[in-house]
C-alpha cells in the first residue's frame, strides 16, 4: 500500500466518528487540532519517519474502529448502506425525510449513539499513536497539511516508505 493510501487512512481514522455523527466541525476539531494556514515545508528525515510511523499506527486504529462499528451495525441489524444514507441525512438535518422504517430509525439511533460513545477512546488512541515516537499533534498536522499541498514532499515520503 503506498503512502498516499496510508495517509488517507490516517485522516479517516482521525475523523471517522466526529465528522459523521456530530453534524458540527467542533466535534471533528476535538479529534485533531486545526490545520494551520501556513505550512512548513522543510521537515527533517526524523520528523517524516515519525509521521510515516504514526500514519501506519493510525491505519491500525482505523481498521479496528471500522470493525467495531461494523459489529455495532450487525448487532443493531442495520445495513451499512442504509446506515450511511441515514447518517448523511442526519448530518444535513434531513433524517426525517429518509424512507426509513421505525425499526431502522431505532436501530440507527442506537448504533449512532454507541459509535459516538467510542469517540473519546478513539481520540485518545489517535493522540497516543501520533505522540508515541515523540511527535507532537501540531507537527503531525503541519506535515499532513504540507503533504496534501506539496508533490515534492509526497515523493520524498513515498521514497522513504519504499525503502522501509
Amino acid at each position: 500500500m503506498n503512502l498516499s493510501n496510508r495517509i488517507k487512512g490516517a485522516v479517516a481514522a482521525a475523523f471517522m466518528v466526529g465528522v459523521f455523527f456530530s453534524g458540527t466541525t467542533a466535534k471533528a476539531q476535538q479529534v485533531t487540532p486545526p490545520v494551520q494556514q501556513q505550512t512548513q515545508q522543510n521537515f527533517t528525515d526524523k520528523e517524516l519517519k515519525q509521521f510515516a510511523d504514526a500514519s501506519t499506527r493510525l491505519m491500525d486504529i482505523q481498521r479496528k474502529g471500522e470493525e467495531k462499528m461494523m459489529k455495532i451495525l450487525q448487532e443493531e441489524k442495520l445495513d451499512v448502506n442504509k446506515f450511511n444514507e441515514m447518517a448523511q441525512a442526519h448530518q444535513q438535518g434531513k433524517l426525517t425525510d429518509t424512507q426509513a422504517t421505525p425499526q431502522e430509525m431505532t436501530a440507527f439511533n442506537k448504533a449512532a449513539q454507541r459509535m459516538m460513545e467510542m469517540q473519546p477512546e478513539l481520540q485518545k488512541e489517535v493522540e497516543v499513536a501520533i505522540q508515541k515516537d515523540g511527535m507532537s499533534l501540531d507537527k503531525y498536522e503541519q506535515i499532513m497539511a504540507a503533504y496534501r499541498q506539496d508533490p515534492a514532499l509526497q515523493e520524498r515520503l513515498n521514497k522513504m516508505m519504499d525503502q522501509q
